[in-house]
């Protein structure tokens, strides 16, 4: 199977009235560099619809936008493309806030465990620091010099 060339009329024209139905503006040209991309804005959120095949007088839709469901292109036949668009994109989960960002999350290559990193600057975190360094082989170079 070779990769299509062009996009024909007719369905330019379906998704034409796919998305205009669905309340989404179409663009009048292709991506640019492109012959077989469009660029589609919506709700701030930009898609990409690649004509993939012809499938049943229907056409078949890459279709690639925001959100993990999307982010590789799923098939889409040209009435399922919009719907896919006007769905609600989710959010995606805030990073965990750090408790102690002063301290480093590793040593030496390790994972420090959370006691360490609380309390980055005592006594006891200075120890299991050492106790790694011995473990590895990398002693701090503490000798007198000359």
């Amino acid at each position: 199977m070779s990769l299509p060339r062009h996009i024909p009329a007719k369905h330019i024209d379906q998704l034409r009235a796919a998305l205009t139905a669905a309340g989404v503006t179409f663009p009048e040209t292709l991506k640019p560099g492109s012959r077989i991309a469009y660029a589609v804005e919506h709700q701030g959120h930009t898609w990409e619809l690649r004509y993939v095949l012809s499938h049943g007088g229907e056409a078949l839709w890459k279709v690639t936008g925001p959100g993990p469901d999307y982010e590789w292109g799923p098939g889409r036949l040209t009435s399922e493309v919009a719907d896919a668009i006007t769905a609600p994109v989710p959010e995606p989960e805030p990073e965990p806030v750090d408790p102690h960002p002063s301290a480093p999350r590793t040593h030496l290559g390790f994972e420090l465990p959370e006691f360490v990193r609380a309390e980055w600057d005592s006594p006891r975190a200075e120890w299991f620091r050492l106790g790694l360094a011995v473990a590895v082989g990398k002693l701090p170079d503490t000798r007198p010099r000359a």
